[in-house]
């Protein structure tokens, strides 16, 4: 397969595969709120939605590391999810909905860190790619689907997102299978020595640990914007408009990105992003106004990039190639994962005792935590 259809067709599967995803979450706590849930009950549902993640996604690492190949296993959890998704349109009680994201999680939450390894291994075959300008295509997708979803909601209902998810998938399988590139496993060569040398790596653990820090503030975010929106005049359609903004946003960022962190330093970076995620949350909550958070939403062009890039690359560098799937995997998991898994549990406690305003201070004094992490292992990197 020549090289420019190869990109062509990286673009294409990461268009669609986050396109996808904005059919999923931006719009998940409208859908718990419309299923009659309280705020608690939102919050252990997001809570287990990354606790799922926590468990699967290095067990998808493994197994791909190991057994099956990048490419297979992509191709297998997009056809699982695609069938998972309509779970939801049936569900009718909270344990119905609990059941449904435990299975959809299950096969939904490695496709991203997967996705990520599978294109970071065919940019090191191809050296005419860049990770970034390939995932900026995500980006767009995000943005354009989330936008067009915000108004389809409004004609069609909540439903019609995981209808439109299962659409998605099928394109994604189409265009991933075309995509002629196989990864090999390594087989037998991974083992326990493997996995305990992957965590006795100091770097690699405080990493991970500094990024799960300020997941707790990115995942409480990304699922309770959607409440503060609400409380501050906004609808469902601004919910189109803010995903939109924020996708957008990141182009870029994604764009410059194999600069920006040639020129900065990918630790640099990772601090920098911090900065901007304590001041994007703190401005958040003392917004009056749907039009204000919607305005701030801009910094997600500095923050989410930012974070993503130097994250990935620094694992990426930090690892060896047999352990590199697990490795990124494994990362997700816990840092989006239990990150992820702290922030929606305790989000959704503060929004049932306090209010959204306040969750988005603690959000930013969160943030703050991860800025003084991310300064340690710099120092620890330069020793």
């Amino acid at each position: 397969m020549g090289d420019k259809l190869l990109k062509t067709k990286l673009n294409i599967y990461y268009f669609i595969v986050f396109g996808a995803t904005a059919c999923y979450f931006p719009f998940l706590a409208v859908y718990f709120e419309g299923k009659g849930l309280s705020y608690s009950q939102i919050g252990i549902l997001f809570a287990v939605n990354s606790l799922v993640a926590v468990i699967s996604q290095p067990i998808w690492g493994i197994i791909t590391d190991k057994y099956l190949n990048k490419r297979l296993t992509l191709l297998i959890v997009l056809v699982l999810s695609g069938l998972f998704i309509f779970n939801f349109v049936f569900a009718s009680s909270f344990y119905f909905v609990l059941l449904s994201i435990i299975l959809f999680i299950m096969v939904q939450s490695p496709i991203t860190s997967v996705s990520d390894t599978y294109c970071y291994e065919i940019v090191e075959n191809c050296k005419n790619f860049q990770y970034g300008k390939i995932r900026l295509m995500g980006s767009i997708g995000y943005a354009i689907i989330a936008l067009i979803l915000g108004n389809v909601i409004k004609v069609y209902g909540i439903n019609s997102t995981f209808i439109s998810y299962a659409i998605f998938t099928v394109i994604g399988i189409v265009i991933l299978y075309s995509i002629k590139f196989n990864t090999k496993s390594t087989g037998a060569s991974i083992n326990i020595r493997d996995i305990v040398s992957l965590v006795s790596n100091k770097r690699y653990v405080l990493i991970v640990a500094a990024a799960m820090i300020i997941n707790i503030s990115m995942g409480a975010n990304g699922n309770y914007l959607a409440i503060l929106i609400q409380k501050t005049g906004g609808d469902v359609s601004k919910l189109g408009i803010l995903w939109f903004i924020v996708a957008m946003s990141e182009l870029p960022a994604f764009f410059l990105g194999s600069k920006i962190l040639e020129r900065f330093g990918v630790l640099n970076v990772f601090i920098l992003s911090t900065i901007f995620y304590a001041g994007r949350f703190f401005i958040d909550s003392i917004s009056t106004s749907y039009q204000i958070v919607l305005a701030v939403q801009l910094l997600q062009g500095i923050t989410f990039p930012l974070y993503m890039m130097s994250t990935l690359q620094y694992v990426n560098t930090i690892t060896s190639p047999k352990t590199r799937t697990t490795a990124m995997t494994v990362f997700t998991a816990i840092s989006g994962g239990i990150g992820g898994f702290v922030g929606n549990a305790a989000g959704g406690f503060i929004l049932q005792s306090m209010n959204v305003f306040f969750l988005f201070k603690i959000l930013s004094f969160v943030a703050i935590v991860a800025l003084i992490m991310g300064i340690i292992l710099k120092r620890i990197d330069k020793a």
